[in-house]
């Protein structure tokens, strides 16, 4: 008696399917017990999980804050804080959930968490006056609506290639939004998309290997796919333009860089922007991609500093850490001889 070979090609068909996401996932480490030891920075409980940040520079001093973007953690910011810092300017610069070495709460991500996590930071952190506050891509949506909803706590905000006019998700996005689907996707080709998207997030290709080195180890933490699933599914990447209207009608002043050839969030929403922002100022880079700052910091960091200069701070002490308090192997001297924070 002849057996038919389809139930059996159907099972293996099924078990491949069923165990690929598992085989090509990387995520297998707890970020809580098992990230490095010699991770810069410090980190605070906050009320939905831990968050990694660094607070650098002098006391008392104008205090900037840098939101990063939509898959990259604060690596990203490269040079810039630094050069803020030898401009006497104090930087903080932090994980957001789900990114870098922050916890992965089991939480929707969306505007609320990530307003929450900035406003309880910045508490924890005794800042209670206004700070520069600086956002790049998605971390322009999340600025933004910091300044919209507590408009006393911002002296001013600049946004660097930021999302909400249009961008270009990593994968097939239509198909990530799709319950149960997207999870396969993610977990089964979700490192592919993720390392594809962040190579382009600059124009000088001699720095794509040196970025996505940077990137990688956050894949490995477990919640990381998770977090960008819901962030993709929630926040209002792709059109943000209803809370550009609303911040055009507050008396805050705006700053906006975009690298014209940004293939994240296209130069053709520069226009938009500026419809839509008619008092804020705007700098388009030649020679600079996603991350403009990163690639061009000569270019930005002049008219950065001449922008906030023009939109003063409080001298804000915050809080202060001694070398005393800093855990030993998360922390080092700054360039000014502050602990790192």
């Amino acid at each position: 008696m002849k057996h038919s070979w389809r139930p059996y090609a159907a099972a293996a068909a099924l078990l491949y399917l069923a165990g690929t996401p598992f085989a090509l996932d990387q995520e297998w480490k707890d970020v809580r017990k098992e990230r490095p030891l010699n991770i810069a920075g410090r980190f605070l409980q906050l009320s939905a999980g831990r968050t990694r940040f660094d607070l650098l520079g002098r006391v008392p001093s104008e205090v900037v804050v840098f939101v990063h973007g939509f898959t990259a953690p604060s690596y990203v910011w490269g040079e810039l804080p630094k050069r803020l810092r030898k401009q006497g300017y104090r930087t903080l610069v932090y994980d957001l959930f789900g990114r870098g070495f922050s916890d992965r709460p089991d939480v929707p991500y969306d505007r609320d968490l990530f307003d929450r996590q900035l406003l309880e930071l910045l508490g924890h952190l005794q800042m209670h006056k206004p700070v520069h506050l600086v956002g790049l891509s998605m971390g322009g949506i999340v600025a933004t609506e910091f300044a919209l909803r507590h408009p006393g706590r911002v002296a001013s905000l600049t946004l660097i290639d930021p999302a909400g006019f249009s961008v270009d998700l990593p994968g097939p996005s239509a198909l990530l939004a799709v319950p149960l689907l997207g999870e396969y996707l993610m977990h089964a080709f979700g490192d592919t998309f993720l390392l594809s998207a962040n190579a382009k997030a600059v124009y000088d290709r001699s720095l794509v290997p040196s970025l996505q080195a940077k990137f990688q180890p956050q894949l490995a933490y477990t919640g990381y796919k998770r977090a960008i699933l819901s962030t993709a599914r929630l926040m209002p990447l792709a059109d943000f333009t209803d809370g550009y209207r609303k911040l055009a009608r507050r008396p805050l002043k705006v700053e906006l860089f975009w690298g014209r050839q940004d293939q994240i969030t296209p130069v053709a929403g520069a226009a938009i922007a500026m419809k839509l922002l008619p008092k804020a100022q705007m700098t388009l880079i030649d020679g600079a991609g996603h991350l403009s700052h990163y690639e061009k910091p000569d270019v930005v960091t002049p008219k950065l500093i001449a922008f906030l200069r023009g939109a003063p701070a409080p001298q804000q002490q915050g809080k202060v850490f001694t070398p005393q308090s800093c855990a030993a192997g998360q922390n080092s001297p700054d360039e000014h001889g502050e602990p790192v924070q």
